[in-house]
């Protein structure tokens, strides 16, 4: 009796032994990889390393002061005004549609950067119905669009920035976008870079300083308008600190300085002229400029310092930044 009892004990004793030892072995064990093709128990334990990520949910309050719980990195983002798609393609995150893709396609840096993208057709009035068939995670919009809210706001959560804070400040653009879909180290990055390179600019074209410059926006070859204060490629080139530190034509310092007449154009006494915008590329709208006794009377035609730039130049984000600042030191590096 007493034998069998003993037995029975270490019965016991041997099988918890086992059992414990299987424990400590599957504890051990590095997990199975998920695929794609994974066992239930195997999707369970993938949603909970996602729920311990320190990163993940975040709280996002945008420009309605409405807060946004964000619980994971979005995949699937919708930008519904021009400057989006391109503060996400420089975070390496392009994105799943947006408005305006045809016009964005043909600047210089978005070239073959949007191929993937979906197209939704102008900025005011985005395609709701293919944005639904989309179904991106969030959409990202601006003032413009508060009449479409509730109607966005059924596709996907909506996330509301003012455009001209964008516009005017791309380092605030980048930043912002980039909190959203956790992207803070490489805004940064850019940034620091960006900052570096402006700052060597600057010091290349010190000797440039008593020169003056006026930055002209045309597209259609009638209206002309001096760039001032407010737009950001005037920020860059004439900023002393954030950007080139170069001598504005004293004449033009407001926000808007538009002629609807082309003999306005007279009244410009900069030394150096840059010509933005489509006109650039059309060859008919250029040799009627070229033609011109007021163009040519210009102190800048006359000296030879007419510099053209398209308009990947005045998007306001971060690559138009660069592609501006590789325009301006370039050219007037070389003179």
């Amino acid at each position: 009796m007493v034998e069998e009892f003993r037995m029975q004990k270490m019965k016991g004793l041997l099988i918890a032994m086992l059992l414990l030892a299987g424990i400590l072995a599957g504890c051990s064990e590095t997990p199975v990889e998920n695929k794609g093709s994974t066992t239930k128990g195997a999707s369970t334990s993938a949603v909970n390393m996602d729920a311990t990520d320190p990163d993940w949910p975040r709280t996002f309050k945008d420009a309605l002061g409405k807060e946004i719980v964000i619980e994971k990195k979005p995949e699937k983002m919708a930008g519904i005004w021009y400057f989006y798609p391109e503060i996400l393609v420089a975070l390496g995150e392009p994105p799943a549609a947006s408005t305006e893709k045809e016009y964005l396609s043909f600047l210089s840096y978005l070239k073959g950067k949007l191929d993937k993208t979906e197209d939704l057709g102008d900025k005011t009035a985005p395609n709701v119905e293919k944005i639904l068939s989309i179904a991106p995670d969030y959409i990202l919009a601006t003032e413009y669009h508060e009449k479409m809210y509730d109607s966005l706001e059924k596709v996907a959560p909506v996330i509301t920035l003012k455009s001209k804070d964008i516009y005017e400040n791309w380092q605030y653009g980048l930043r912002t976008v980039a909190e959203i879909i956790g992207k803070e180290n490489e805004a940064e990055k850019i940034i620091d870079n960006m900052m570096k390179e402006i700052t060597t600019g600057r010091e290349a074209l010190k000797s440039m300083q008593g020169e003056s410059v006026a930055l002209i926006l045309s597209w259609d070859g009638k209206t002309f308008n001096v760039l001032g204060e407010g737009n950001p490629v005037y920020t860059l080139a004439f900023d002393k600190e954030k950007g080139l530190g170069l001598t504005p034509d004293d004449t033009y310092k407001g926000t808007n300085n538009e002629f609807t007449t082309f003999e306005g154009i007279s009244t410009i006494q900069a030394d150096h002229i840059f010509l933005i915008g489509e006109i650039t590329k059309e060859e008919q709208l250029m040799n009627e400029l070229k033609q011109s006794n007021v163009w040519n009377n210009l102190s800048a035609v006359k000296k030879g310092n007419v510099h053209l730039m398209d308009t990947s130049a005045i998007t306001g984000g971060p690559l138009a930044i660069e592609y501006a600042l590789q325009n301006i030191t370039n050219t007037l590096r070389k003179l």
